[in-house]
């Protein structure tokens, strides 16, 4: 990632918000004395930036603050412009200084810690046209974006679900790490990972933040998780798995191979399963008689309203099915307002 280009949009965000909460705070603790302006703006402005920054706990709760302000200002200024005096009377008294809205932000916040601290297992029940010989189980994570805040107790909690759904094949969805994750992180959790139980293997496809080096795939393999960078696999006599490299890659000089291309290299007999990362090219999948495509990447929004926007859960198409995960963990701010925080369970059958 070319952080380079970030630092003006970056800078523009935080002299912004930085402002806005200024203003916002001072209007529910009133700060009237000129010697002490400087110095407030200046405690704002360092604030502002490290929870921006630094990706806080308290990042959450003002990302609120300002949403929450902002509708409010947004129907005031509609009352003011319809000319509705009864209607700004009693904004204002609902308003309160503020406090109502301090409140809201604090449960939200509180609400969005226990929503990523406790995530869940979704099963899906997923009927396939193709003949298969016995229904399968498949397990599923992605979005994992391990970081500081993780451990090894965290990491063997993952192996401990994953190994309760009892999954004929395990895989890792992409973003299990991002630009973030330390390299001790990284050689932890793979072998960690490598101890989840299953049938016929564990599969791990990168996501637009994990790009993976022949270094971190090597050590993928050592642990018996076979990465499907571009690749056709088969399962004997059950399915096809065809592990996409991520899209991200098409803007990096390095494309991927077209789905149309990988499609040839499967046993027609057998159902296709397709990992994603990206939820892409899904018309292509359908065209193709693909049977189910499973990715991640939306965080299911992650931050409400941002799910009103983004794709999560299942579609069918024709015979064509996909399940976009929310992921298991969060990326930017440490906080989970919209979806929940979850590993994926398919059960598949004719």
């Amino acid at each position: 990632m070319n952080y380079m280009n970030w630092i003006i949009p970056i800078f523009l965000i935080i002299l912004s918000s930085g402002y806005y909460i200024g203003i916002k705070l001072k209007a529910i603790f009133p700060i009237n004395k000129k010697k002490i302006q400087i110095p407030y703006w200046i405690i704002i402005y360092i604030i502002t930036t490290c929870i921006f920054l630094f990706r806080t706990i308290f990042a959450g709760f003002f990302l609120y603050f300002i949403i929450l302000n902002l509708l409010f200002d947004l129907a005031k200024l509609i009352v003011k412009l319809l000319k509705a005096t009864y209607m700004q009377n009693f904004l204002n008294k609902i308003y309160f200084h503020g406090i109502p809205i301090l409140i809201l932000c604090s449960v939200i916040s509180l609400y969005g810690l226990y929503n990523i601290n406790h995530p869940i297992i979704k099963e899906y029940q997923i009927k396939i046209t193709t003949k298969l010989k016995n229904p399968i189980t498949i397990g599923m994570i992605s979005d994992l974006h391990l970081g500081e805040i993780h451990n090894e107790k965290f990491l063997n909690e993952i192996v401990d679900h994953a190994n309760e759904l009892n999954a004929d094949i395990f895989i890792f969805g992409g973003d299990i790490f991002d630009e973030y994750t330390k390299e001790e992180m990284k050689d932890q959790a793979i072998t960690t990972f490598g101890k989840i139980k299953t049938k016929y293997g564990i599969f791990y496809i990168e996501g637009n933040h994990d790009l993976l080096n022949n270094e971190i795939k090597q050590k993928f393999e050592q642990n018996k998780i076979q990465v499907l960078d571009d690749l056709v696999i088969q399962i004997p006599h059950l399915i096809n798995l065809i592990g996409r490299k991520d899209y991200r890659n098409n803007n990096l000089g390095n494309p991927r191979k077209e789905l149309t291309e990988l499609k040839k290299e499967v046993d027609p007999t057998l159902p296709i399963i397709v990992l994603d990362h990206q939820p892409k090219d899904q018309k292509l999948a359908a065209s193709l008689n693909i049977d189910l495509q499973l990715s991640g990447h939306t965080h299911a929004g992650q931050i409400f309203p941002a799910n009103l926007f983004l794709q999560y859960g299942y579609k069918k198409q024709k015979n064509y099915q996909i399940i976009v995960s929310s992921g298991y963990g969060v990326w930017g701010f440490p906080i989970r307002t919209a979806g929940r925080s979850e590993m994926i369970k398919i059960n598949l059958s004719n």
